[in-house]
């Protein structure tokens, strides 16, 4: 940086420190629990997305579980999943979505010309050819800003095309060369839309997709989005649609949908409603002014300065490929059955209960309308959260040498797809808290209904020591009264929601709040008490 240029930095807050800290510790934790494949990854994508672990760590779970869909099938009782998983990053504009997008596009595509160009990917039975030979599945990127029905899974269109001359009784008419002959005639093509395929569905503004702006011409691209998240395993996954002319036009799309937005207006609404979002891993991140500062400040830091990307990208990109060949041989080596290529044990069982439990823990404090929301998301999550568990040893494979122990699905695989979802749930939740702004059915300060976490906030404010402060009395330090509430012997409630509830119950007046030094003091409004 040219040292004649002096920076001022402003100075962090309390509350911008505490946040920074806890950010910092939360993604060294976090990048210690990956598998080295992934974390590897992740650190890579976040030198171009600053402080988008979580988001850079999700998309290479996309691309895994999309390259091995044909190998990998999960058996869960009587149903099956599959591998892919789907996930939406919803984050505050300039905030590095699109940066994030610069690196995971280019690995992925990469990686599907490696495996196109091997040519042995299993046949895409679906899709024979006017001879009935089959080709192997082809990958891709689709990207798109159109959403009409042909855009999207597409139709027939009407073409000159050779029809071979026959006579009356069908016999090919040959000409003097012995060639059958051919005749121009007018006729109907298949012409796939951009949905069909395998690779990945990717959407920079997913905001303009008809799940957050409806309309007549994109509420059936919901429909659509919704087909082919189904398991594929059945033929649910196939997009049907019956075409003006009466034909029934069949879209085979078997693709992850990786996609990005800012945070939109009634986001809350459609989260709570639409099962398009419930049926995807969300990171919604509402990212501070300060952090912004941050991130604006790091892109001054590397302008004019050339860093190397192709290299990591290119590096990536043959992983990838080797991971796809190790489970490509793994397929065959069991017979060609994806319900064998993974094992599991009692730990990953034992654990995924763990997992669960502590999603349904985190909520219980929650207002009622805050957890009927993210209770929709549980059960989903759970699938994801299997999916992502045997993505896990998938990325671990590679590096044990003992090749009875690969593709055998633990509670530390678990443990390590757990940490990731566990944090999109939380950010969930905390977004809903923030959007609701709940205020107990709307009721009107000075109702006489309480909810419980309010009656035992008050509770543990009459609980407290009274002080005296710019000569009134009736104050109680915000210190007292959250370790009041979450006092052993009360079996109340975490600090973490006490915290929380304090947040909330301020934004509400249910007390006044006033500071002596670094103090934090607040008052039980007369009409509260």
């Amino acid at each position: 940086m040219n040292e004649d240029i002096n920076y001022e930095e402003r100075p962090m807050s309390k509350e911008e420190e505490e946040y920074h800290n806890q950010l910092e510790e939360n993604t060294r934790a976090f990048n210690n629990e990956l598998p080295n494949f992934i974390r590897r990854f992740q650190e890579d994508a976040v030198k171009v997305s600053y402080k988008n672990d979580i988001p850079a760590a999700l998309s290479c779970f996309v691309i895994l579980g999309q390259i091995v869909k044909d190998f990998v099938q999960i058996p869960n009782g009587r149903s099956i999943e599959d591998s892919r998983v789907h996930f939406c990053q919803i984050q505050t504009s300039g905030s590095g979505k699109s940066t994030l997008w610069n690196f995971v596009g280019p690995v992925s595509t990469k990686v599907f010309e490696k495996i196109n160009e091997t040519g042995t990917h299993p046949l895409n039975d679906k899709l024979p050819d006017e001879e009935g030979y089959c080709s192997p599945k082809q990958f891709n990127l689709m990207s798109t800003t159109e959403y009409t029905d042909a855009a999207l899974i597409g139709g027939y269109e009407e073409v000159m095309q050779d029809v071979p001359v026959v006579d009356n009784e069908g016999n090919p008419v040959l000409d003097d060369n012995g060639y059958q002959k051919t005749k121009k005639e007018m006729g109907w093509v298949r012409d796939a839309g951009l949905l069909e395929g395998s690779g990945l569905a990717h959407w920079d503004e997913f905001e303009y997709s008809g799940i957050f702006k409806q309309s007549q011409n994109k509420e059936q691209a919901i429909v659509y989005l919704n087909t082919l998240m189904n398991t594929l395993a059945g033929e649910s996954w196939i997009i049907s649609k019956k075409l003006k002319r009466g034909e029934m036009m069949e879209c085979y799309c078997e693709r992850s949908i990786l996609a990005m937005t800012y945070p939109p207006e009634k986001l809350v609404k459609v989260v709570a409603n639409k099962g398009v979002l419930q049926r995807m891993i969300l990171f919604i991140w509402d990212v501070p002014e300060f952090m912004l500062d941050e991130m604006r400040i790091m892109q001054i830091e590397k302008a004019g300065i050339v860093e190397e990307i192709n290299q990591p990208i290119d590096e990536f990109a043959d992983e990838f490929f080797e991971i796809y060949e190790l489970v490509k041989d793994r397929f065959n080596e069991v017979g060609k059955d994806p319900l064998k290529t993974m094992k599991f044990t009692d730990t990953f069982r034992q654990n995924l209960m763990v997992e669960y439990k502590t999603m349904q823990e985190f909520i219980q404090d929650t207002h009622p309308a805050v957890r009927k929301i993210a209770s929709n998301f549980t059960t989903r999550l759970l699938k994801i959260l299997i999916k992502m568990a045997v993505l896990c040893s998938i990325a671990e494979a590679r590096n044990i040498k003992n090749p009875s122990k690969r593709f055998v699905v633990t509670g530390r695989n678990v443990r390590q797809a757990g940490n990731v979802v566990r944090k999109c749930y939380n950010t969930l939740v905390f977004w809903l808290m923030k959007s609701l702004k709940v205020k107990e059915v709307k009721r009107k300060i000075g109702s006489k209904t309480q909810s419980p976490n309010e009656k035992a906030f008050i509770e543990a404010i009459t609980r407290a020591n009274k002080i005296t402060i710019k000569e009134t009395e009736g104050w109680f330090s915000q210190a007292e009264v959250i370790k009041a509430l979450s006092h052993k012997e009360t079996g109340s409630m975490v600090s973490k929601t006490a915290e929380r509830l304090f947040k909330t119950y301020k934004k509400q007046g249910l007390f006044e709040v006033d500071k002596l030094g670094r103090s934090v003091y607040l008052k039980l409004k007369e009409e509260r008490k």
